[in-house]
């Protein structure tokens, strides 16, 4: 049997050859389907007519789908050539080609039969599923033309030598998870190292990794438990495991290996010996080696050249030395990506939307048995619903404790005060800080020094419980962070304040160091935490503060905040009028009627200044074009003009607002006018012109603009007044070509990443409705999916993915289409009604494209 070179399978028997062509469709299979491989078909019969290949020829087309009528009725009047045949789901196979399995309608009814078939097998020492999914790996092997089967052929005689390799690679595994679900980058079984350590606090699933990349190895793989056996005699104990699993090799070379009186050491070192005589190069999995001599693993190593070891480690007891002695670096299990987070726990009976399901990533580092036990409490406490969960873990009132908290509790107690300590303080971050950033917090909050934060971090990172990433930021793991703030409200409530009023004041001068955004959802945390609602209110009025991702926390702090008797009456505006300016944002509209009522009592106290005023009236004046009132838009636009500070900028953002709500009464003629009054007296202020920002980067833009007396408003203004324009020109049907392009740069200069990524998805929908899907698909793929991966905005990135499954079906990339639409389904539960629709729709069209 020939895999992967002229057909997917060739079957050679003494009288020629069988072709088979495998094809998977999700719909009815077309005469276009196989139009192609009918071409080569003919191609090859031609050849074995022309002598240049041996024996009669016979083509086999195998697919997962029943035949549509056109094919049926091909085959059915005999309109194909005698030598092809046509297998499809149920359809039936007689002569010669009994013998062949059948078609199968997709993966799992394939296992099913294989695994059906392996318990047939005559002295099987293998369990079927086990044989099924090593047989698959070594075809995979030699689908690619790897060792052993770098021609691509199996040869029958070859069959019973190959089960005895089988054999030995799965014998004394673990038994891999039902469903393996693969972690975020990890780390291939196979490499070039020849030891390599992975190490992961327990239940971030390094045996099951282990298991589940041993059964798809091409190489010999084994198995062993260090736990239990004393240093002295790990080599020993392993060699016996070892030989055992040679069975099949010559019984001379076993007794060599097991010379009487031989030490374990020496014993290993004749394995190894026969092992490169052989040409073989086995894995051998070594579990918690954290639990055994470093200097016994050492020997192991060092007489050693054929087997290639991987250390499975607990970042404990003395896998420091370990690494130390052996040269090594630990290599990390990541944990579960969100869509895998997410499809597991919906598998477990809970929901959640996006963000939840990040919520719940991060709280359990996506460790595979953190996820399932914080799952189980949802399921059982919360009625499957994952907020509620980690809320209550949050604020420390989950009544079940959870096993990360079980396990990592060891781990924290064997830690000396003083790291107990730094964990609870480091726990208020989610973000990185710098070495200096870490040392003034630690100062701040427990009087620790340099040289003690110094010696602290280092004994944290060697336990794996902090992180160090490129740019030297300093993290605490994510697993550990709950028990971090336990332990922080046990401290002394001076302890924690110190700590969140030093981390605030870090934030603030990383805003002012490099303007890094991506700290803004920290530090309105932290101003509602320290109880700084001042600044967090001025924060509320600036509509950047609506760009950078702001925590659902702080929106139930502005809430309290307003519900609050006694309020001082200018906060409990701006927060009124943040809450109004995020509910029309997010289309939220049944909300604006009772906060625009508030808003107007306290604008009628007389207790507020112009700028209140002048606010609620361009609030109430989009709030009236929402609901269709042209008198009430007209009425609002005579006596805000009246009442503008004589200001030129004032006359903008007034201008932009009155054209925003004309858009939205259908005026478009007059709100072109107005928003491009908007443009170019922006342009002038910002001294360029519009012609300079056609091709131009964002570097050299902003050396344009880059001036003394610059308002960086100005720049997002003018990106919403360009994204405003494209909007009315769409409904005008006037073209617009560089409208939303600019915007983008400019929302890009100002940091507005949520308009960014809104202007950049209509964007690609404009390249989609002129048929350009290529060009769409670069707009995504390198201007909006960067964006919103980077600020982790988890639920805006559900949407995009949604937009970008759609581009590719347009692509002709059906399957990738399917596939990304697919790993969407896990959230539907979580999703609002309006949403959900959105999502089975956009699933709907990707079906339509497709077929």
């Amino acid at each position: 049997m020939v895999v992967e070179r002229d057909e997917d399978i060739e079957l050679l028997t003494p009288a020629g050859r069988i072709y088979i062509q495998v094809k998977t469709r999700s719909r009815p299979i077309m005469p276009a389907d196989i139009r192609a491989t009918i071409d080569r078909f003919n191609a090859l019969r031609d050849e074995h007519q022309q002598g240049r290949r041996r024996g009669r020829a016979t083509f086999v087309v195998v697919v997962n789908r029943a035949l549509g009528p056109s094919l049926v009725e091909q085959v059915e009047t005999g309109k194909l050539a005698d030598d092809v045949e046509i297998f499809w789901p149920g359809c039936v196979r007689s002569g010669d080609f009994g013998q062949l399995p059948p078609a199968w309608a997709d993966i799992d009814e394939a296992v099913a039969w294989c695994v059906d078939r392996a318990a047939t097998v005559p002295l099987a020492m293998l369990a079927p599923d086990s044989l099924v999914w090593k047989l698959a790996g070594r075809v995979q092997a030699a689908a690619a033309g790897e060792a052993p089967h770098a021609d691509h052929t199996f040869v029958i005689a070859d069959l019973p030598s190959m089960l005895d390799q089988i054999l030995i690679q799965l014998q004394d595994f673990p038994a891999p998870p039902e469903q393996y679900r693969p972690q975020e980058n990890e780390p291939q079984l196979d490499s070039s190292s020849r030891v390599r350590i992975v190490s992961g606090f327990s239940g971030a699933g390094k045996t099951a990794w282990a298991s589940q990349a041993a059964t798809f190895s091409s190489s010999n793989c084994a198995y062993f438990d260090c736990s239990g056996t004393p240093g002295e005699a790990l080599a020993i104990s392993l060699v016996r495991e070892l030989a055992a699993k040679l069975a099949g090799a010559d019984p001379d070379a076993v007794r060599k290996i097991l010379l009487p009186g031989a030490t374990g050491v020496e014993s290993l070192r004749q394995l190894d010996i026969y092992l490169n005589h052989e040409g073989l190069s086995s894995i051998v999995v070594l579990d918690n080696v954290h639990r055994v001599s470093a200097e016994s693993i050492k020997r192991m190593v060092d007489v050693t050249s054929a087997l290639r070891f991987v250390l499975l480690a607990q970042p404990l007891g003395t896998l420091s030395e370990i690494e130390a002695l052996l040269g090594l670096a630990r290599e990390p299990l990541n944990g579960w990506g969100v869509d895998d987070v997410a499809a597991a726990a919906v598998g477990w009976g809970c929901r959640g939307d996006a963000a939840t399901m990040g919520r719940l990533k991060t709280l359990t580092a996506g460790m595979p048995l953190f996820v399932r036990s914080a799952a189980t409490i949802a399921r059982e406490d919360y009625e499957g619903r994952i907020e509620q969960m980690c809320d209550a873990v949050d604020a420390l009132t989950n009544l079940t404790q959870t096993t990360q908290e079980i396990i990592l509790a060891k781990v924290f107690g064997a830690f000396p005060i003083s790291a107990q300590q730094t964990i609870a303080v480091l726990s208020l971050s989610d973000i990185g800080l710098l070495p200096a950033e870490i040392n003034k917090l630690l100062d701040a909050a427990l009087e620790m020094d340099e040289r003690v934060v110094a010696g602290v971090i280092r004994v944290l990172r060697a336990a794996g419980v902090v992180e160090i990433y490129g740019n030297k930021e300093i993290r605490l793991h994510d697993a550990i962070r709950v028990i971090g703030s336990q332990h922080l409200s046990g401290m002394p409530s001076e302890v924690a304040s110190r700590a969140r009023i030093a981390l605030k004041d870090l934030m603030v001068e990383a805003f002012e160091r490099d303007r890094n955004t991506a700290r803004f959802s920290l530090y309105t945390r932290l101003l509602l935490a320290t109880g700084d609602v001042k600044t967090l209110v001025d924060l509320i009025g600036e509509e950047m503060f609506h760009e950078m991702g702001v925590a659902i926390e702080v929106w139930h702090g502005l809430e309290a905040l307003i519900a609050k008797d006694g309020s001082d009456p200018e906060q409990r505006y701006w927060a009124l009028d943040g809450l109004v300016f995020s509910d029309m944002k997010l289309g939220h509209l049944d909300r604006l009627a009772p906060r625009l009522a508030a808003m107007e009592q306290l604008i009628n106290s007389g207790v507020l200044g112009e700028d209140e005023v002048l606010s609620f009236l361009m609030k109430r004046m989009l709030h009236h074009s929402n609901q269709g009132d042209e008198e009430g838009v007209r009425r609002a636009i005579r006596e805000l003009d009246s009442r503008l500070p004589d200001k030129p900028v004032h006359r903008r953002i007034f201008l932009y607002n009155a054209a925003a709500a004309l858009f939205r009464l259908q005026r478009y003629e007059s709100a072109m006018g107005m928003v491009e009054q908007v443009i170019d007296q922006t342009f002038a202020v910002l001294g360029i012109r519009p012609e300079q920002v056609v091709g131009a980067k964002n570097a050299a833009l902003w050396a344009l603009i880059n001036k003394p007396g610059l308002d960086h408003a100005d720049i997002k203004r003018l990106a919403d007044a360009l994204e405003l324009k494209a909007m009315v020109a769409d409904k005008l049907h006037v073209l617009a070509p560089f409208a939303r392009i600019h915007a983008m740069k400019f929302y890009s200069m100002a940091g507005a990443i949520d308009s960014l990524i809104r202007v950049g998805q209509d964007l690609a929908d404009e390249f989609v409705g002129r048929h350009d899907f290529v060009g769409a698909r670069e707009i995504l793929e390198q201007h909006v999916m960067p964006v919103v991966v980077e600020n982790r905005l988890l639920n805006r990135n559900l949407d995009v993915r949604a937009q970008y499954a759609v581009v590719l079906a347009y692509c002709g990339l059906y399957s990738e289409a399917e596939r990304e639409i697919e790993r969407l389904q896990p959230y539907m539960a979580g999703l609002t009604l309006q949403a959900r629709m959105t999502l089975a729709n956009q699933r709907q069209l990707i079906a339509k494209i497709t077929h």
